[in-house]
């Protein structure tokens, strides 16, 4: 029985890893400070720095939907709805708007907000380089950023605010809390410009910003493989 032990202990570890792996690749939602959740992608025109589409879908302010398909208008040849914006500090925020018909068609807002670290127009050069394409993401911001009267462009935080324009206050806007990212999905290649960014609650891949990225992340199945690795090296030495 002791004997046995440290080979029930290994394998014990491996299918810890493979529920790890498992909860990892089920991550497809954004997290709310208050514990709601939005899950959704939209399309991203690099040339043109425009959004194409999206369709999301949240919890919060007892459930909002965001979705290009039911906007009429159409806004310089794109959805009317989904803009691609610059703040102060020069951070990209996609915000994206829609009437509400469970709130006698209140127009609800959903910003998502990616740190530029100053860079300019950072979003949209990092997607024209290559090798800045499928399984890289963008981290998003949170807190309210500190913003200047006096200086131009917009101060927008990541997060959904209800009935804009009737609604004031900090009950009428819930920000996105930390460790939430954009993942892309379906890089430009040659003559496809639009990219899909994909909502995630865990980093893939290399980690853009700015500066064109920062730390590389596992995936789940190198996680698992090494797993798998570290046990059959363990049992090999047990029994040597």
């Amino acid at each position: 029985m002791v004997r046995a032990f440290p080979r029930v202990a290994v394998w014990l570890a491996v299918v810890l890893l493979f529920a790890a792996g498992a909860a990892m690749a089920d991550t497809a939602n954004l997290t709310f400070v208050d514990g709601n959740t939005v899950s959704g992608t939209f399309a991203y025109d690099v040339t043109q720095n425009k959004i194409v589409s999206w369709n999301f879908v949240s919890t919060e302010f007892n459930g909002t939907t965001f979705d290009s398909a039911s906007v009429n208008s159409q806004c310089f040849g794109f959805p009317c709805g989904g803009l691609a914006l610059t703040n102060q500090n020069g951070d990209v925020v996609f915000g994206f708007d829609a009437a509400q018909p469970n709130a006698n068609n209140a127009l609800d807002e959903f910003d998502i907000v990616i740190s530029c670290g100053g860079v300019a127009n950072c979003v949209q050069n990092i997607l024209s380089q290559a090798g800045n394409g499928v399984g890289n993401s963008f981290a998003l911001t949170t807190g309210q950023p500190a913003c200047n009267p006096n200086a131009p462009n917009f101060c927008i935080a990541s997060g959904e605010q209800q009935n804009l324009f009737n609604c004031l206050g900090a009950s009428c806007q819930v920000l996105l809390g930390g460790n939430n990212f954009l993942t892309i999905t379906d890089p430009p290649s040659p003559g496809d410009v639009v990219v899909n960014m994909t909502l995630s609650s865990a980093p893939v891949g290399t980690v853009l910003n700015g500066n064109g990225g920062t730390t590389g992340v596992p995936e789940p199945s190198t996680l698992l493989l090494s797993g798998l690795g570290l046990g059959a090296l363990a049992l090999k030495r047990f029994y040597a």
